[in-house]
């Protein structure tokens, strides 16, 4: 078997290695036949790791870290190592992490968390009366104080009534404080090591870090700080006074991201936003990494913000969260601030030469405010926008252990077994395994890189760059020293860049103009919207002749591409990401004996082209990935089908409740229709939400999204035949009563 071979075949059957981790919602009584048959289930379905995650609805007759709770965590990791799963602890008890479900402050009052408040003067002397260890920082021009002292911030618990604004919230810990870090981990990381460290390094792979916050949830006007952090101030050439300009609200910092407001901005600010972090990373970040390489696994997880990039480097699995629908289908996500993070984390694991990145995805992504309104459309749409960016560890959320009572309410949707396309789920979980197989292991086409630094990375301005297909890696300011020039390169982690993109304005061309010379190209503040035509012409410039560009015939500003090089193989995947249809030529350097593989599907077919050219259609939500096959022989696999016949008003209704709806056609089968079938004999049909197709009984496929089609090829019979349509409804309909529209549409009356 030569290595295209191997290659191909990989790709069509992927191994458990690249399996979806999903979060793993423990939130109801431990049952060990329940969390044994649900494990047994996620196998079945091709889910072979998860995040353990305590969440809300956990008995309050198992606390957190408790013997009963740790009789049921060794249980659960025992049967994980039986089935061969893999498993990633949460390290919190709910989250954000650092506080070990409060008994970090309960260990010492003083643990919890700390910050400052900018406070007139009574009511400065008020709190430095009432508050023991109470500090007043700093007296400003203006008469008020910046007070230090305690923030009164929480986390979310595990047992009902601490979540947030509950008086059972847990107290979230000063993890700025280094006593409190080390509290915090021996609390939680050396108990659990403790419990299962025979699992170490085999079954359990990492620690899962949740969006660590130095001052807790509900902490009001408060902001992070540490003892003594005004001397440094002072000493970087800052004033303390003007630290008034953190609590100056001058509205919201980005588009579409109203819960982040940004502070007056002055070089005080700077300095203090700069010093602040770097402690986070030193005091937090850094412990935990460390302890987690000591012990033979990783960690993963996520910092708070989606450009946060220095606390990523003390990952050994980079990764971020896509939450809220902030990144969303109906917007195409690239103008969307969060849109950076999926190939943040992605470029920053293939600098350091992390071969995993991960992204926690899903969470909280339902329509219309409607809590469960998420369609496996959406779900494939997500999968795509961060398989094209790189991303190759999937933690979807999530799965929930029980729905039971107020359960199902706690972030919904259960993206997984308590969905309505739980029983096709294998489809999913061996879509991603392709996808992560792919990333993984491999170098992307990126000539060039766009340079971005901590809390500063461009991504309105690049949006042209993904709309005309041209590759790039997002380039962090803090790895540029491990980079070196040759032969004309910038190169870093397996990559020789002709060009460094900088977008970040003047002062960067000061700090690295000298180094990079000619390789570092500062867009002027006139050319940012034109970010693309500038490329092209610093390329030409360049004199960059021998330059691997993929060609197409027409603008296609819905299309994705990731040129890919694994095993020697030359491959190009490319996705829409948009709402209509895509048709295009494309020319790929160096890819010849054209061979399409179908990742949702898991099968190859020729691909009718003339060399390295070929066609593509791609409709809203579809992939493909082309790839050069060699001299292996691919008759086996058949040819794409093309286009079906609409049946739609064909199919008449025959019954419809419990959120199903029936319909049936009888078709007869015969003479001149023969032929077509030697060819596929397919039609499809236009409807919401999920459809299941079967010819005179026997199951034939399942469609979740845009027009359904189905191939009747092997299942039609010479004569009548019976084709039935099942139609089930979106969740919400289920587990909120919300009465959304489903089954096929209807032609207006």
């Amino acid at each position: 078997m030569d290595a295209k071979e191997e290659l191909l075949r990989e790709i069509l059957r992927p191994g458990e290695e690249f399996s979806p981790m999903p979060f793993w919602f423990f939130n109801d009584a431990f049952d060990e036949e329940k969390v044994k048959s649900q494990l047994e289930d996620y196998v079945e379905k091709g889910v072979n790791g998860f995040v353990l995650h305590p969440r809300i609805g956990v008995p309050e007759e198992m606390p957190y870290l408790s013997e009963e709770y740790f009789r049921a965590v060794r249980f659960i990791v025992a049967t994980a190592a039986k089935l061969g799963m893999k498993v990633a602890l949460y390290d919190e008890g709910m989250y954000p992490s650092g506080s070990a479900h409060g008994k970090v402050a309960e260990a010492d009052p003083e643990y919890a968390a700390k910050g400052i408040i900018l406070l007139d003067a009574e009511a400065a002397k008020a709190k430095l009366a009432a508050e023991k260890g109470a500090q007043t920082v700093a007296e400003l021009p203006c008469g008020r104080q910046l007070v230090y002292g305690f923030t009164g911030g929480t986390i979310r618990g595990i047992h009902f009534g601490e979540d947030d604004g509950e008086p059972g919230a847990p107290k979230a810990a000063d993890i700025l404080n280094p006593l409190a870090v080390e509290e915090f981990i021996r609390l939680t990381h050396d108990r659990y090591y403790e419990e299962l460290k025979e699992y170490f390094g085999t079954t359990v792979i990492a620690f899962f870090t949740d969006e660590p916050s130095a001052l807790g949830r509900g902490a009001g006007h408060y902001r992070p700080w540490t003892q003594g952090l005004e001397k440094e101030i002072e000493a970087a050439g800052g004033k303390v006074w003007e630290l008034e300009g953190l609590f100056v609200k001058t509205g919201a910092a980005v588009a579409g991201r109203e819960d982040i407001e940004k502070p007056q901005d002055n070089e005080t600010v700077r300095i203090y936003h700069r010093l602040i972090k770097a402690k986070l990373r030193e005091i937090f970040y850094a412990r935990l990494s460390g302890w987690c390489e000591g012990h033979g696994i990783g960690l993963m997880g996520h910092p708070a913000e989606s450009d946060d990039i220095e606390e990523e480097l003390y990952f050994q699995i980079p990764g971020q969260d896509l939450i809220m629908r902030r990144v969303a289908p109906e917007t195409g996500g690239l103008r969307e601030f969060d849109s950076v993070q999926a190939k943040l984390a992605a470029d920053i694991a293939r600098h350091l030469g992390r071969r995993r990145n991960a992204n926690e995805c899903f969470g909280v992504c339902y329509r219309n405010r409607i809590p469960w309104y998420m369609t496996a459309g959406d779900m494939k749409w997500y999968i795509d926008w961060l398989g094209v960016r790189g991303v190759n560890l999937y933690v979807p959320h999530a799965f929930y252990y029980s729905v039971a009572g107020r359960r199902k309410d706690e972030r919904p949707p259960d993206v997984g077994p308590n969905n309505i396309w739980w029983r096709h789920y294998k489809l999913f979980s061996d879509y991603m395994k392709r996808l992560s197989f792919l990333m993984t292991d491999s170098v992307n086409g990126a000539e060039i890189a766009v340079l971005c630094d901590n809390n500063h990375v461009p991504y309105e301005e690049i949006a042209c760059l993904y709309e005309s297909q041209t590759e790039f890696n997002y380039l962090p300011a803090a790895l540029l020293e491990q980079a070196q020039v040759k032969e004309g390169r910038l190169c870093i982690g397996g990559y020789a860049y002709k060009g460094v993109l900088n977008l970040l304005g003047q002062e960067y061309q000061d700090r690295f103009g000298e180094r990079l010379g000619r390789l570092l190209w500062t867009v002027p503040e006139g050319e940012k919207q034109a970010v693309a035509g500038f490329v092209e012409k610093a390329f030409a410039e360049g004199g960059f002749t021998g330059r691997q560009k993929v060609r197409f015939d027409a603008p296609c500003r819905d299309l994705r591409m990731a040129r890919l090089n694994k095993m020697g193989t030359d491959m190009v995947l490319l996705c829409n990401e948009g709402s209509k249809p895509v048709g295009t030529g494309v020319g790929v350097p160096g890819i010849k004996n054209l061979l399409a593989v179908d990742l949702w599907k898991g099968r190859a077919y020729r691909l009718e082209g003339s060399g390295e050219y070929f066609w593509i259609s791609l409709q809203p939500s579809e992939t493909v990935l082309v790839m050069d096959a060699g001299a292996w022989e691919t008759a086996g696999f058949g040819v794409f089908a093309g286009e079906y016949p609409d049946w739609t008003d064909r199919f008449v209704l025959v019954g419809k409740k419990n959120n199903e709806a029936v319909y049936e056609l009888e078709y007869n089968w015969k003479g001149a229709e023969e032929a077509l079938s030697q060819k596929g004999a397919g039609f499809l049909v236009r409807g919401q939400e999920m459809v299941e197709c079967f010819c005179n009984g026997k199951f034939v496929d399942v469609s979740f999204w845009g027009e359904h089609r189905f191939d009747l090829t092997g299942f039609l019979r010479e004569g009548k035949n019976v084709i039935r349509l099942e139609v089930t409804g979106n969740a919400a309909n289920v587990y909120g009563n919300a009465a959304i529209d489903y089954g096929l549409e209807r032609p207006a009356t």
